[in-house]
């Protein structure tokens, strides 16, 4: 009997270990998700906080190069996850926004800057970011299709080059014909002369 509870023991160990190794990596999953989205948001207090002290000192230029920046931590985003990417635009957005005579005072005349402010805000944090990726996927698909027009364009000149190669070996072949058939004519004459014929 003795036997027997430990045999089912161990199976229900067994089965209970193996649920443990299925349950991991969606945990890790979801672990990841939760840390690169604290990294967005600290990234966007960040940020916000760089803005702020930008609008109270009226640099225009300093905005415009933190407004780069913010591009360029979205398409750092992006190549993590654009779920990530979108959060991080849209806190960045909303202090915009609610900073928005801050920002025209400090923008004033200038149209680059302006430019800037308005591609941040004017459309919303998911359809920049659905561009930027479908826009990605159209160069990563465009990059293929050159690469595969340079391989196909290698296979061409290699096929092109193997058929001057073959001609110019025919054409050899041709002239060592001739050249033969030519020698044995002279020889099959200067025999017939010899002998008179």
């Amino acid at each position: 009997m003795k036997k027997v509870l430990f045999a089912v023991a161990a199976l229900a160990f067994t089965f209970a270990s193996c649920g443990n190794k299925t349950n991991a990596p969606a945990e890790a999953v979801v672990d990841s998700t939760e840390v690169a989205l604290e990294e967005a948001n600290e990234a966007a207090d960040a940020t916000v906080a760089e803005l702020s002290t930008l609008l109270d000192g009226k640099d225009a230029g300093a905005l415009q190069t933190a407004l780069e920046a913010v591009k360029a931590k979205v398409a750092e985003f992006i190549a993590k996850n654009p779920v990530v990417a979108k959060e991080y635009l849209a806190k960045v957005q909303n202090f915009l926004k609610e900073n928005a005579d801050k920002v025209k005072a400090l923008v004033g005349d200038n149209a680059a800057v302006g430019a800037a402010v308005a591609a941040l805000t004017d459309t919303s944090a998911e359809s920049i970011v659905d561009g930027l990726v479908s826009n990605l996927t159209d160069a990563k698909d465009a990059a293929v299709d050159a690469a595969a027009d340079a391989v196909d364009g290698a296979k061409e000149a290699v096929e092109d080059a193997k058929q001057a190669v073959t001609d110019k070996a025919n054409e050899a072949v041709d002239n060592a014909k001739e050249k033969a058939g030519a020698a044995v004519d002279d020889a099959a004459a200067a025999a017939k002369k010899k002998l008179g014929l």
